[in-house]
């Protein structure tokens, strides 16, 4: 292998572990919005309800 083999498989490699970073982090923020969402959502449920009452 030569020095531009060598380079491009790490290449790859790092890009793998990026690949593997930025899905953890996308389903941290899908899990974020979610609550976010849910912290909203809940209370305008509740105000409906007892408007409703």
């Amino acid at each position: 292998m030569d020095k531009f083999e060598k380079q491009l498989i790490r290449t790859e490699l790092q890009v793998g572990q990026l690949i593997r970073i930025i899905a953890r982090l996308n389903e941290r923020l899908n899990e974020l919005e979610e609550r976010e969402l849910a912290r909203k959502v809940i209370p305008i449920h509740m105000r409906r309800q007892a408007q409703r009452s």
